[in-house]
């Protein structure tokens, strides 16, 4: 048994590797990625940020979302930490544990991958996130990963459009863990009631700077 098969076994994910191969998006339930004290912890890490008003979406919205911005990825720059030392505690959460081995299995692939992004998402009735594709905030973004910390709101769906057409939607619950590639263009539908909370960060597998032109 070679590791990334080893690790797949050890984590228990073999049934997202085979929904995230054919479909490039998996949801993982509650429980299975972040224990319960790994979330709580995050969720009070988060709320010491600062919250900024994002006025102007990566699909071009012109409606409020609020973010916290944990890791920075500007275009001809390396990645960086900001907000210390709170995003120290959210990155060390996410990078801790058995997570790396566990993302070699869910990625198949024995490369390491590093974090170049990190901000949490908070969006009210009304919000939403057209389509887009992450890959023009940095060309080498393989991965994003979302874990909700939102409780109770409705709408707010991911929706995933697969080159070959297929339409995919997730609906996460607290603590779920969406993992989706950066390949495929995605929106997130608006949201009717509540607020949807989301921790969302990027893997790739280069760790220089970043290589958009602006």
């Amino acid at each position: 048994m070679n590791e990334v098969a080893e690790a797949t076994t050890t984590c228990n994910y073999r049934q997202y590797v085979e929904e995230l191969q054919r479909t490039g998006s998996t949801l993982i339930p509650a429980g299975v990625v972040f224990s319960d004290q790994e979330i709580t912890r995050l969720e009070e890490l988060q709320a010491q940020i600062p919250e900024e008003t994002v006025t102007h979406g990566d699909a071009g919205d012109k409606h409020a979302i609020y973010v916290r911005r944990i890791m920075v990825d500007r275009a001809g720059e390396l990645p960086s930490t900001v907000n210390r030392p709170c995003s120290d505690g959210i990155i060390d959460i996410l990078s801790g544990g058995q997570r790396p081995e566990c993302l070699a299995a869910l990625f198949q692939s024995q490369d390491p991958f590093h974090i170049r992004r990190c901000q949490m998402n908070r969006m009210i009735a009304g919000s939403f996130v057209g389509v887009h594709l992450d890959a023009a905030s940095n060309p080498d973004y393989e991965y994003s990963i979302i874990v909700q910390l939102g409780r109770d709101f409705t709408g707010g769906a991911f929706v995933v459009y697969a080159d070959n057409g297929e339409q995919s939607s997730y609906m996460a619950s607290y603590g779920s863990v969406l993992v989706t590639t950066c390949k495929y263009r995605h929106e997130v539908s608006k949201v009717l009631s509540g607020e949807r909370n989301s921790l969302v960060y990027f893997y790739s597998r280069h760790a220089g700077v970043n290589r958009r032109s602006q």
